[in-house]
């Protein structure tokens, strides 16, 4: 793991380098602390900070994919990156158009393939896993973000609720398919991966969580990382 220099008491930003006194918050959301500059919320900046730390994305050689690419962390990955491709269904920022279920991909095209927040909106996830690790090169990593209630052994999803209403009522958010429970590692594994779950961000030196606005303890918003790696 990298250095991590104390900047006392004022806070920063990983995703743009930004120092500040406070994160912004906002009251819908409970420790949103976005960042003022580059509007970075903790699930970025986690996953910016391990990828950093944990993977060769620093060397600069990886070929990445990007799923509904955020803008705060589209840049740094951009000039991170080998190579950056961004997708996406509907997000106009995303440089190709693609279905995630259906990916116009070849084989083994990446290195690293990024899906923060979007399974949860993908009728059939199952596919969407199995293309990840069909575009994947051999060695390669998917690291997966998502929203997850520990308290759920198994994913709740009912493909007949279609209302908005009903859905934001079930699954937190109008345009959600599911809550995924436990299992979400065992349906990683379907799609042959094998996944490890990272709780990076307590894992780092002791008043990062507060330094870098990310969620604490015991939160169920905690934004663990599933790191997945074809099995052998």
């Amino acid at each position: 793991m990298g250095h991590l220099r104390s900047w006392g008491r004022k806070y920063e930003c990983p995703c743009c380098g930004g120092r500040f006194r406070r994160f912004k918050t906002v009251a819908s959301r409970p420790f949103s602390a976005d960042c003022p500059k580059c509007g970075s919320r903790p699930r970025h900046r986690v996953l910016w900070l391990y990828l950093n730390a944990e993977t060769p994305l620093p060397e600069g050689a990886l070929r990445v994919l990007h799923f509904a690419p955020e803008i705060a962390l589209e840049r740094p990955l951009r000039d991170a990156a080998g190579e950056y491709v961004s997708a996406d269904l509907f997000s106009p920022r995303a440089e190709v158009k693609a279905d995630i279920t259906d990916l116009p991909f070849e084989d083994g095209r990446f290195d690293l393939v990024l899906c923060s927040h979007v399974l949860e909106h993908v009728a059939d996830d199952a596919a969407a896993m199995s293309e990840m690790g069909r575009v994947l090169a051999d060695g390669g990593t998917v690291v997966v973000q998502t929203p997850v209630n520990y308290d759920m052994a198994t994913t709740f999803e009912d493909p007949s609720v279609t209302d908005p209403a009903e859905r934001l009522r079930l699954f937190s958010q109008d345009d959600h398919v599911r809550v995924y429970g436990r299992d979400l590692v065992d349906r990683l594994g379907g799609a042959g991966f094998e996944v490890t779950v990272s709780e990076y961000a307590y894992d780092l030196p002791d008043g990062s969580i507060e330094r870098y606005g990310l969620v604490p303890r015991p939160d169920p918003l905690r934004n663990d990382l599933y790191v997945c790696r074809r099995a052998a």
